[in-house]
């Protein structure tokens, strides 16, 4: 399952950068997932590199922003509960019953750039490309860059550049769960006055009034939003900045009881997942190229 072949001698010359079993990391199973490490003085970041997803970033002298499921399984071809999955081609439910959220999660990338900045932050670049099982499911050659850049903080560039000879309905989000004490104390500012599309129960729309709270199972899309988030918690504030146009907030509620990689700990993270979906999702023409940013920070 390797994509490092050509690349592991340039791994050395690289401070603060290796990859690891994530049996050897965290415990497990098995061979585990490929997981990718960056550390440097100013912070660090792991991600697996099936599904260049990242799973933790820690600030240094500070906690860890993200949250990764301890339940979770790291296993070929399963997706990882927490971090950052990229969801794309499409996200959500397909409807023609094809997987959820697209296969760039579960699919293996191939890291293609690894370099120590001047100062002092660290980049990484990966890539996925078309293969036969992704044709199958989207009929359209493609490439996907996901750029990330560690320091004091998290900074990350995806790229989708359409390579087909037609026009490709095509939506992404950038699916992070936050970790906060309690998700029933949080306040999450930088969206009232958005369109919210609520899909709980049916969909209906409405108007978000003020900050955003959890309160039981939540699950609301909000449009045309600013480009930044604030998550206001007892450990502190979290800030999320993009360039996209689309925010979702997310928490499973007492769903989460019924999930084997969530179960209670449910109550220790919010997903603010930023991104263009549903009225914000994208048509690309042949030869164009979809960019989303996101900056986190403590």
């Amino acid at each position: 399952m390797s994509s490092l072949s050509a690349f592991d001698s340039r791994l050395a010359d690289v401070p603060g950068v290796s990859v690891v079993s994530s049996t050897a990391l965290v415990g497990g199973e098995g061979d585990g997932l490929q997981i990718l490490v960056i550390d440097n003085a100013q912070g660090r970041a792991t991600l697996t590199l099936q599904g260049s997803q990242l799973l933790s970033f820690t600030p240094t002298g500070s906690r860890d922003l993200l949250w990764t499921s301890p339940l979770t399984a790291y296993a070929e071809g399963k997706a990882v509960r927490g971090g950052i999955p990229l969801c794309m081609p499409w996200f959500g439910k397909h409807p023609d019953d094809l997987p959820a959220h697209g296969f760039a999660r579960n699919s293996l990338w191939t890291l293609t750039t690894a370099e120590a900045l001047a100062d002092g932050r660290t980049r990484v670049q990966l890539e996925l490309t078309e293969s036969e099982a992704t044709l199958k499911l989207w009929p359209h050659p493609f490439r996907f860059a996901y750029t990330v850049i560690v320091g004091k903080a998290l900074e990350v560039e995806l790229l989708a550049e359409h390579k087909g000879t037609t026009p490709v309905k095509f939506s992404a989000a950038m699916h992070t769960y936050f970790s906060v004490p309690e998700v029933a104390d949080i306040a999450i500012d930088g969206l009232d006055g958005c369109a919210r599309i609520d899909t709980i129960g049916g969909v209906s729309r409405a108007v978000q009034q003020g900050p955003v709270t959890i309160v039981g199972r939540h699950d609301s899309v909000y449009l045309d939003v600013p480009a930044e988030q604030i998550i206001k918690s007892s450990a502190g504030s979290t800030h999320v900045v993009s360039n996209t146009k689309s925010a979702i907030v997310w928490n499973p509620g007492e769903d989460a009881l019924k999930a084997a990689d969530v179960r209670e700990h449910y109550l220790h993270f919010v997903c603010v997942e930023r991104g263009d979906v549903f009225d914000n999702a994208l048509e690309l023409a042949p030869g164009q190229t979809y960019r989303a940013t996101m900056t986190i920070s403590g």
